[in-house]
């Protein structure tokens, strides 16, 4: 049993202990889990999708002890998996989820997963197949990621697919220098919405993160079970795609719009805040969090540019395992 215990915890070093325990059949107590749980309801839905998905796949048991989190893996064995999410999950976080364990078969395997795509919560089918993805390659990790149709926060109903690889030798290092980072565009996805939203969201970033009409695109997502709104922005980071996003949450659980001008603000501002930094060689935390399992399964540090204290976590939680 390997005990957790992390100052600070968050959902990410939450899911990706998981994640690390399932890969290597190692059962966990993670200190604190249940505690994080109770006072961020938004992601109890992911931990209700995680639990249930790897009870119906043979990959062991999850549970919620008092302030803490019990989980006892299974033996997972590659093959077809499906699940649908519920309204408020993420069928991403399933799939980073699952990913380490299923990198590690003698064959490929192919998850089917439905239900919400783009969640405020998580991140967006662009992030991972763009930018995770590639960086992966470096390391031998082959995956594909393949988005049937927008599934957004609160309504769902979409689908998406990823066949996984047994792990192949990795050709050389994830990331090159990233000092000098251009931006490269654009895209604004709306669904059910007023594309004055879009627009206006367009006009914001374009003044403030010094692109043209031509770099820029608004997408109307038409064949979706509900309204979403996505903002990417895509860069080059020494020859890797990075997709810098937000998802905008647009409702509560009690679906109530949450949305506000002032929010929306925020948000661009968000984005405009990772392009500068990026710009000087700093990669989003979100790259070297999800990032750094994959480089220390390989035998590397992690030790990108502008490493956070929430990087610092997930970097403690990787040395329970390596």
């Amino acid at each position: 049993m390997i005990e957790i215990s992390i100052p600070g915890i968050d959902w990410l070093v939450i899911r990706q202990a998981f994640s690390l325990a399932l890969m290597k059949n190692q059962p966990i107590t993670i200190a604190g889990a249940g505690i994080f749980l109770a006072n961020n309801r938004e992601y109890l839905p992911f931990f209700d999708d995680i639990r249930d998905a790897s009870e119906s796949w043979g990959a062991g048991r999850l549970l919620i002890d008092g302030p803490d989190v019990a989980y006892e893996p299974g033996p997972v064995r590659p093959g077809r998996f499906k699940f649908e999410t519920g309204r408020f999950s993420s069928a991403v976080e399933i799939l980073l989820f699952m990913m380490p364990a299923l990198f590690r078969g003698s064959f490929r395997s192919v998850l089917e997963l439905g239900g919400v795509t783009h969640s405020p919560f998580s991140c967006p089918t662009a992030f991972v197949k763009e930018t995770l993805l590639p960086a992966m390659e470096r390391l031998g990790f082959f995956a594909s990621l393949t988005l049937k149709r927008f599934g957004f926060h609160a309504s769902g109903g979409g689908a998406m697919e990823s066949r996984i690889y047994p792990r192949e030798k990795g050709a050389g290092a994830v990331f090159s220098e990233c000092a000098g980072s251009s931006l490269t565009g654009i895209k604004i996805f709306i669904s059910h919405l007023d594309t004055g939203l879009a627009e206006l969201e367009k006009r914001m970033l374009m003044e403030r993160l010094g692109l043209g009409e031509n770099r820029t695109a608004i997408i109307e997502v038409m064949d979706s079970d509900g309204p979403g709104n996505s903002i990417m922005v895509f860069a080059d980071c020494g020859g890797l795609q990075v997709v810098l996003f937000r998802e905008l949450r647009l409702f509560d659980a009690n679906g109530e719009i949450v949305l506000s001008e002032e929010a929306l603000h925020g948000e661009i501002a968000g984005i405009e805040s990772q392009a500068n930094a990026l710009k000087r060689g700093v990669l989003p935390e979100r790259v070297i969090r999800e990032m750094c399992p994959y480089i220390m399964l390989s035998g590397g540090g992690i030790s990108p540019a502008g490493e956070t204290p929430a990087a610092a976590m997930t970097g403690k939680l990787c040395e329970k395992f390596f």
